[in-house]
């Protein structure tokens, strides 16, 4: 049987979204801190005056595990209505991460710092796929 058309063990979705979460969140950091020792600051503007401020570390946290969440939401709800959930879900995931680069795009940062964000932005999204189809795919 194709492993796209399995069907979904929706039980296994909040183990897999926290081994994505967690594998895309050790990833990013290791990038983060290798690139902030680089001499690399990633500004962003801070509420509430937007001030340019380098990126926290625990920005680079919340932004891997909220996207890891909501993957999960769209799984669950595309095992419940879709035909071929992992199908949908995959497509929908691959329009997401590309939509998902205009965001570093916007800051007021050098073309090298939006570039590895937006290899952060791979990264989170490569480590929740992937749990999310491995660990919640039938066996």
């Amino acid at each position: 049987m194709n492993w796209l058309n399995q069907p979904l063990d929706v039980r296994r979705l909040p183990l897999a979204t926290l081994i994505g979460a967690l594998i895309g969140v050790i990833a990013n950091l290791i990038v983060y801190f290798a690139a902030r020792t680089a001499g690399f600051e990633f500004l962003a503007p801070a509420p509430p005056t937007n001030e340019p401020m380098p990126l926290p570390a625990v920005a680079v946290i919340v932004s891997t595990v909220i996207p890891a969440i909501g993957a999960a939401i769209v799984l669950a709800l595309l095992n419940r209505f879709a035909a071929r959930p992992l199908r949908v879900f995959l497509l929908i995931a691959a329009v997401v991460l590309v939509i998902s680069f205009a965001g570093p795009f916007t800051l007021p940062i050098s073309l090298i710092e939006q570039m590895i964000l937006n290899v952060m932005h791979i990264i989170a999204a490569g480590a929740i796929i992937w749990a999310l189809v491995r660990f919640t795919a039938a066996k």
